[in-house]
């Protein structure tokens, strides 16, 4: 699902389109505080489409397995690098994201939280 922004009505079809495509299945959704996950609309959604939410604690980037990843799109996409437009910018982040599928591995390396034993 693409969008243009982020919002609580967005979140909620979200959630709806999730349950479309996974019907049947016990759905465990974890996501952070921002705004668009929260409020009445993100609640019902959540309620009405059976789907079990899990919060993670604010300020907590590191147990938030998207940051290592967006942090590896800007080290390949934008360090030293000066894109001539958006659509070269485009072209090179499906490229990078395909390129994913073929080293699964460097995939968990990278973007498993890495949890602390103290």
């Amino acid at each position: 699902m693409r969008t243009t922004w982020f919002n609580q009505r967005q979140s909620a079809r979200f959630i709806e389109r999730l349950r479309k495509r996974f019907p049947g299945y016990r759905i465990d959704l974890v996501w952070d505080n921002a705004p668009w996950h929260r409020g009445k609309a993100v609640s019902l959604a959540l309620e009405k489409h059976r789907i079990h939410e899990h919060r993670l604690p604010p300020y907590s980037p590191e147990l938030n397995a998207c940051e290592p990843l967006i942090r590896w799109h800007k080290e390949v996409l934008s360090y030293n690098w000066c894109w001539a437009g958006l659509d070269e910018l485009a072209k090179a982040f499906k490229s990078f994201n395909l390129s994913l599928a073929y080293r699964p591995l460097e995939v968990l390396r990278r973007c498993r939280p890495v949890m602390s034993t103290s």
